[in-house]
């Protein structure tokens, strides 16, 4: 298995993520703006795409999944609560940053809650994480958790938005606090640095709130 770290993409710094199999198959973990170098660097490296987990339906996670998806025969998977925004133009927020429509996607795999996601030898595990976006997950797979835009590097997803839950993300965070505390899940976040779960509940003033502690 290896995780490739793709360059943050857009005017919004979107992380994006490719996980491949040892036969080169490859999972991307969400589909920003910028989608072309994705498309290129599969090409260049040898992969054959096979899946899209988005972790939220967000116009800066989705923008392109259509356009991978028709290009690679990927098949898209997102939260049932955040389906119909690959669709709408209000509720993924291209109506909200002014921006033209994104090509709608309307064949995505719905997950839930605990459904495992397989491609060869990874499993990639759905944790629903609601607050940001009713629908937002974590995908956990071998110690590592692909964050969306949950949990950041120091911070958390804003909560402001159409469909955002402040209570549901601070009940999220407590969640995410006590979480399997016996693994250091590796952070690969929606946007800004890698950290760990250990590094965030000793010094995020978010997660550390919402579990009721003083923050450092």
């Amino acid at each position: 298995m290896e995780i490739i770290k793709l360059p943050p993409m857009s005017n919004f710094g979107v992380n994006s993520y490719i996980i491949t199999a040892e036969n080169m198959n490859g999972v991307l973990i969400d589909a920003p703006y910028g989608g072309e170098s994705i498309i290129k660097t599969i090409m260049e490296k040898g992969i054959e795409l096979k899946k899209i987990l988005l972790t939220h339906g967000h116009c800066d996670h989705i923008a392109t999944a259509a356009r991978i998806a028709a290009e690679t025969g990927a098949k898209i998977y997102i939260h049932k609560f955040d389906e119909e925004k690959l669709h709408n133009d209000r509720t993924n927020l291209t109506h909200f940053f002014s921006l033209p429509p994104i090509d709608p996607v309307t064949n995505a795999v719905t997950v839930s809650d605990g459904d495992v996601i397989t491609q060869d030898e990874l499993e990639f595990e759905v944790l629903h994480t609601p607050g940001h976006t009713s629908g937002s997950v974590c995908y956990l797979l071998d110690g590592n958790m692909f964050s969306g835009d949950t949990l950041f590097n120091g911070s958390m997803g804003r909560t402001d938005m159409i469909d955002g839950s402040e209570s549901a993300m601070n009940d999220t965070l407590k969640m995410l606090y006590e979480f399997d505390r016996n693994t250091n899940y590796t952070l690969y976040p929606g946007h800004g640095q890698t950290s760990t779960m250990v590094e965030e509940r000793q010094f995020n003033p978010y997660l550390r709130y919402a579990a009721g502690l003083r923050t450092r």
